[in-house]
């Protein structure tokens, strides 16, 4: 379980969320902390990305993928493992052919970007983690943002470093 907390004064922190754990009065739980992401770092991943966008080649400009940066960027999170995977046993090909385009819609609502493949009767979806700051911590969005940029930079020809060196 992972909960977001703020100190509100030395030694006391507050969870903040909506379902609160299954905590007993007096129990010892452990607690990690990780601090959240650094506003220039969330401000430099949108600055590089928009500048890789725009330099996509033009055999990747027509992918689905590469409809705006925010598709990008969201397509490289599922490519690079920071997604979420429904699978769904349809039962026959035919059904899971009919179930894929409604889900990708109902996952596109929700989420902003989906896949979707069927294999048989077998209905797989794949969803982006979301980077808000809300729902991921510093270490895995500084994750996801090194592999997202390893990604999209072997996707323009150029190197993560070069990248990296975009200034937000």
């Amino acid at each position: 379980m992972d909960y977001r907390a703020r100190v509100i004064s030395p030694g006391v922190l507050r969870i903040m969320a909506n379902n609160l754990p299954d905590w007993q009065d007096g129990e010892t739980v452990f607690v990690s902390v990780e601090r959240g992401r650094s506003g220039n770092s969330h401000k430099h991943q949108f600055a590089w990305l928009h500048g890789a966008w725009h330099s996509l080649p033009e055999s990747e400009q027509n992918q689905p993928y590469a409809e705006t940066p925010e598709t990008l960027r969201k397509h490289a999170l599922i490519a690079t493992g920071f997604h979420q995977t429904a699978v769904i046993d349809c039962g026959a090909n035919a059904t899971a052919l009919r179930i894929k385009a409604h889900m990708i819609a109902a996952e596109t609502r929700a989420h902003g970007y989906a896949l979707a493949q069927v294999r048989g009767p077998v209905l797989t979806v794949w969803t982006p983690e979301s980077q808000s700051v809300r729902a991921m911590g510093g270490e895995r969005f500084q994750a996801s943002k090194t592999a997202i940029m390893d990604w999209i930079a072997a996707k323009i020809g150029v190197t993560a470093d070069d990248l990296r060196k975009v200034v937000a």
